[in-house]
């Protein structure tokens, strides 16, 4: 299946990178930390593009995206509406974990978005513990990128240790260090982060939650903030899965977003 690249200018000038592939309906991917378009939704990509047309983007500070000196999560929200805006017409959106936190701040901008779909979005009840991203900020400065990458996960996501053991000792972890500068500015946003209960509750559009059956603590207390702050949100939960199905159960997670956007988007999809 032909695969192309086109770049997205946001409103900082940042260039966003986005993979388009396939034929129907659009169909926005936002991948979240730690990793980038590829790592995240390739294994998805294919059956899903077999459904409709797929536009994975790579979120800034990671190649071939741009990136600027000054952060925040609000140019993150940016870039998904500059995307969503040159795309054109409706499109639904799928977003995970901090890609999903962005969208949430994106709301206001999303007009044309017919179905939005969450997983798991790290929105905070309280403040994070600044010392975490104190910790990453030193790693980072000292170059020891699998330190930062580390106390990322073990601190600030609390991934078991044997997972973090198996992660370190897969092919993916090489680029998973290249894309590790941006994760102290995303964990500091995440602990800082104070959601709009107006711009939540303003939301029209159908939306999706999506939560794994063996997620736990914030990611679990997120889901069903979100759930009940947006009105008619659904939540699906994903059996047997925790924070990353679609690498770990692809193909169960590529059938529920087909069965998602089947029973909840298809009349919205219809000219």
């Amino acid at each position: 299946m032909a695969t192309e690249r086109f770049e997205v200018r946001s409103r900082d000038g940042v260039a966003i990178s986005v993979q388009k592939v396939g034929s129907g309906p659009a169909l926005l991917l936002i991948h979240g930390s730690l990793l980038n378009g590829s790592l995240s939704w390739g294994a998805v990509l294919p059956k899903l593009a077999e459904h409709f047309t797929v536009y994975a983007m790579d979120r800034r500070g990671r190649a071939p995206s741009g990136d600027a000196k000054e952060y925040s999560i609000v140019n993150e929200a940016e870039d998904i509406a500059s995307a969503v805006e040159a795309i054109g017409g409706q499109v639904i959106i799928l977003a995970h974990s901090y890609g999903a936190l962005a969208s949430l701040d994106a709301l206001d901008r999303l007009k044309t978005v017919c179905h939005l779909i969450l997983y798991e979005p790290p929105v905070p009840s309280k403040p994070g513990d600044p010392g975490i991203v104190a910790n990453m900020v030193r790693a980072l400065e000292a170059g020891d990128r699998e330190q930062l990458v580390t106390t990322f996960l073990r601190d600030q996501v609390r991934v078991p240790p044997d997972r973090i053991t198996k992660m370190q000792s897969s092919p993916i972890w090489p680029i998973i260090l290249q894309i590790s500068p941006t994760l102290p500015r995303e964990a500091r946003a995440v602990n800082t982060y104070r959601p709009s209960v107006e711009r939540l509750a303003n939301w029209k559009t159908p939306t999706t939650v999506l939560l794994g059956s063996v997620t736990t603590g914030l990611l679990r207390d997120a889901a069903f903030f979100v759930r009940d702050a947006i009105p008619g949100c659904q939540m699906i939960v994903l059996e047997g899965q925790g924070h990353g199905a679609m690498l770990d159960a692809p193909d169960f997670f590529a059938n529920k977003i087909l069965e998602i956007v089947g029973t909840h988007s298809q009349p919205l999809l219809v000219p």
